[in-house]
């Protein structure tokens, strides 16, 4: 008799929401995302050429002291709109948007990243497996440039990984 497992519960309107937020910072005026005056709105169209902006940014946010709130805003908001860019952007491959405990379901293996900011959102994609946009953006305010997202994201998208 097959097991019958039932399907992860999606968190794709969330980020989507959250991607839009990052792009469109007029969504929470309120809830500015730090850093978004060095960016040029318009030109997040979530496209992978887009995502040159998002390394500049990203390069100037490395120079910021950012409290605790501030860059969470930034690793989520940002990650999400690098995964959005991927997932929308993938012409062989359909990408979804899983937390942890639904990614752990699927792949016991990401207990050893463990639980936080950087696996908090995680991009699925059933035929091979789970990636970590949060991740990277945390990976870039750390390391710099050879952490690049647009790099990750081209990648990605043009080599099917």
């Amino acid at each position: 008799m097959a097991m019958f497992s039932r399907k992860p519960k999606l968190q794709d309107q969330a980020l989507s929401e959250l991607a839009q937020v990052f792009a469109s910072p007029e969504l929470i005026p309120d809830d500015p995302t730090p850093g978004m005056e060095l960016l040029d709105g318009l030109r997040l169209d979530f496209t992978i050429e887009s995502l040159a902006l998002v390394d500049d940014y990203l390069d100037q946010m490395r120079q910021r002291d950012l409290e605790d709130e501030d860059y969470g805003k930034v690793v989520l908001r940002c990650g999400a709109y690098v995964g959005e860019v991927i997932l929308r952007n993938a012409r062989d491959k359909t990408y979804h948007w899983l937390d942890y405990n639904e990614a752990l379901r699927i792949n016991k293996g990401i207990s050893a990243f463990g639980e936080s900011l950087g696996s908090a959102a995680i991009l699925w994609d059933s035929a091979s497996g789970l990636t970590f946009p949060l991740g990277k953006i945390m990976k870039f305010l750390d390391n710099g440039r050879e952490d690049s997202v647009q790099f990750f994201a081209r990648v990605m998208v043009e080599k099917g990984l």
